[in-house]
């Protein structure tokens, strides 16, 4: 099957085997035949798509793959699934699930082309260009719609929630997209979603996942890395100023078309859009500087703090009071709505939006102890308020969230494996620290003693087992790592000014394209405009935040030697194949932010059960980062370049030793000028064969 003259060789041109393909697909063959569980590291380029789908396919029985990103999850499904298939010759009843907001929505698509509340031409264009295309699409996937803005204002108001859904009582409910793709979904063999998705639903039991699990006999759980921090995300609970504003939208709309004259809709809906926006500028007024906001994370350019606690909400000017008068108009839409409860469905689920809404401010704004005791006495878990989770605040530009996150998946997690019978499958290029699983069983609740953890050729086969296989690139040959000496500490305020100055003699000397990755939109800026002044006016410098993100991707790929500046978003799940990407400068080593609220409660609880916050999370959780960016560079077996991490202490610290021993054996250089010259010295060259991931 996997060797120079198997099925897979005949079947796809260009085929090379891989022992560590191979390895990690009989390993993959093994855990679905006894039900178990795999955690698997796979370097780059071992080819780990084709090492799961294959005995997945060949086993014969539904198989559910969760990957990252949407992005991820449709080449999945229209590349990778396709390729395996086609090699071994199946015909396989296959979908790809997405949550509710990637579908067009029928019934408020119509409202929005009657409501008539569009207050620009172009928005007015967008919305007649989705309704052509939702007339014409077998599915109604957006991802399918070219040249939306993935922030157009239109989206909001042609798609649906969880919370504006009308479910069977909806008009267009035989029509629904999102009905059909969960249809197809269970009459599948092979669905693929995303952790987003499948942690909602897993949460919620609302978009189709939970439905399949039962059904599937293997679980794939790819980009694995991941899986700790977006589950988080959905085990907690979340209220913000959009969902007020889209509630105040939508019951505005309602009323007018169904209960006009029975209540003031529209001062009902600006009463509660200007509570909420009231809200958000209680916070907006201890802005910092524009560019403070850190970058890791997630967190996007905004004039402001991206995160405040508890205890620092509460010390906010006019907070409470402000909260007070969000839940009165609150309070005062609902009456409204219960008063025409009868008129229209819609008012029903409006109200139970609006108790909602009402539910969550309460329990977010209750005292840490309160809150635990009314959840207890209520029989709730207490994974939104009490001392496992924190409270805090996300604010954006135009955005508040008030959030609960537990401070780790792990009891969620590790029993949603236990009640399930399937074989699980975590796989990832970067799980591991020092060579162990230990941080990653950790953090996904694997590592307790009841899980008997044991090497794949052990004749017991406990259910968990672990398999590690190594990249099968030459970066001894093919790359150089360059770690300057002194002068690059991050701690410096001039630190980004040389970053950039080294950056810019680097690029110089580059054949190709180059990306510098950093930890702060600040440093981003400074660097980015620094770069601008030192490269000649010909040489391309792209800056995250410009444009949207895949805008600037397309500009990047087009042009050969362009230099692409970005934060958080370009750090993984970007690939560059070949001389479209030589270079990578990273600013400092990725640590979380310390001060940051979920980061400072993690750090906390290790602190008090008497370990260290730094060794066993701040550490791991860099090392894995780091491992990331350094992965943008190569993702071929024929690319190559060279890597510049510019912070003294990876090279002169013992703990920094232990973050370049997680890096994949990069050939080392001890200077710019040997950076430069091993740029240089290597000719744009034919592209071979791409990695088969």
């Amino acid at each position: 099957m996997w060797g120079a003259h198997g099925l897979l060789a005949g079947a796809l041109p260009g085929w090379r085997a891989r022992p560590g393909q191979q390895a990690l697909a009989d390993a993959v063959r093994e855990a679905i035949e006894h039900r178990g569980i795999l955690l698997a590291e796979a370097g780059t380029g071992t080819g780990k798509t084709l090492a799961y789908l294959v005995p997945a396919l060949l086993h014969g029985e539904r198989v559910i793959v969760s990957t990252a990103t949407r992005a991820l999850q449709d080449q999945l499904y229209r590349k990778d699934l396709p390729l395996a298939c086609q090699a071994l010759g199946l015909q396989v009843r296959s979908t790809v699930l997405k949550g509710r907001a990637n579908y067009v929505c029928h019934y408020r698509l119509k409202r929005a082309q009657q409501d008539g509340l569009l207050d620009s031409r172009r928005a007015v264009q967008e919305l007649r260009q989705v309704a052509r295309f939702a007339a014409a699409s077998p599915d109604g996937d957006l991802s399918g719609l070219a040249g939306l803005d993935e922030n157009s204002p239109v989206l909001p108001l042609v798609t649906s929630t969880r919370d504006n859904c009308l479910g069977s009582e909806c008009p267009d409910f035989r029509a629904c997209f999102v009905m059909k793709a969960r249809r197809e979904a269970l009459a599948s063999d092979v669905v693929v979603v995303n952790h987003h998705l499948f942690f909602a639903d897993l949460a919620l039991r609302g978009d189709g996942v939970a439905e399949l699990l039962p059904a599937a006999t293997t679980v794939v759980l790819d980009e694995a890395h991941q899986l700790a921090d977006i589950g988080a995300q959905f085990l907690g609970s979340a209220v913000g100023t959009a969902q007020a504003q889209e509630l105040a939208r939508d019951a505005q709309a309602c009323g007018l078309q169904h209960a006009r004259g029975l209540a003031d809709w529209p001062m009902l809906a600006a009463g509660l859009t200007k509570a909420a926006r009231d809200l958000r500028l209680c916070a907006a007024g201890e802005a910092a500087a524009p560019g403070e906001a850190r970058a890791r994370g997630g967190v996007s350019p905004r004039p402001g703090p991206a995160r405040l606690d508890w205890v620092q909400a509460q010390a906010l000017p006019g907070w409470g009071e402000a909260l007070r008068t969000w839940q009165g108009q609150l309070e005062a839409l609902l009456g409204a709505l219960l008063h025409v409860e009868e008129a229209a469905p819609e008012f029903t689920r409006l109200a139970e939006r609006c108790r909602e809404q009402q539910r969550l401010l309460a329990t977010w704004q209750l005292g840490p102890h309160d809150a635990a005791a009314e959840q207890a006495s209520a029989g709730e878990p207490a994974a939104s308020g009490a001392a496992d989770s924190v409270r805090w605040l996300d604010v954006g530009t135009h955005h508040l969230r008030l959030l609960s996150t537990p401070l780790g998946i792990g009891p969620a997690f590790s029993a949603l494996l236990a009640e399930r019978a399937q074989a699980w499958v975590l796989v990832s290029a970067t799980l591991t620290l020092d060579g162990s699983f230990r941080y990653a069983r950790a953090r996904l609740g694997l590592g307790d003693s009841s899980v008997a953890v044991q090497p794949l050729d052990d004749a017991q086969a406990p259910r968990l087992r672990e398999l590690r296989v190594p990249s099968p690139f030459d970066y001894a040959a093919q790359t150089r790592l360059l770690v300057p000496g002194r002068g690059f500490r991050p701690a410096d305020p001039e630190h980004s000014t040389r970053v950039a100055e080294l950056a810019a003699r680097l690029v110089a000397a580059n054949p190709g394209g180059s990306f510098v990755l950093t930890t702060t939109l600040r440093a981003m800026g400074r660097i980015a405009a620094r770069l601008r002044e030192l490269l000649p006016p010909g040489r391309t410098v792209l800056e995250q935040g410009s444009e949207p993100k895949a805008v600037l991707l397309q500009r990047f790929a087009a042009d050969a030697r362009a230099v692409l500046v970005g934060s958080h978003s370009f750090w993984e799940g970007v690939d560059f194949p070949g001389e479209q990407l030589t270079l990578v400068v990273i600013d400092k080593l990725p640590f979380a932010p310390p001060d940051d609220p979920l980061v400072a409660a993690r750090l906390a609880r290790l602190e008090a059960a008497g370990r260290s916050g730094f060794m066993d999370y701040s550490l791991p959780q860099a090392a894995l980062a780091l491992q990331q960016g350094a992965g943008r560079l190569v993702r071929g077996e024929d690319d190559w370049g060279v890597l510049a991490v510019c912070d003294q202490r990876l090279a002169a610290t013992g703990w920094g030793r232990r973050l370049l021993g997680s890096l994949p054996p990069f050939g080392r250089v001890e200077t710019v000028e040997q950076a430069e010259d091993f740029l240089r010295g290597r000719a744009p060259s034919q592209r071979g064969p791409a990695a088969q991931d």
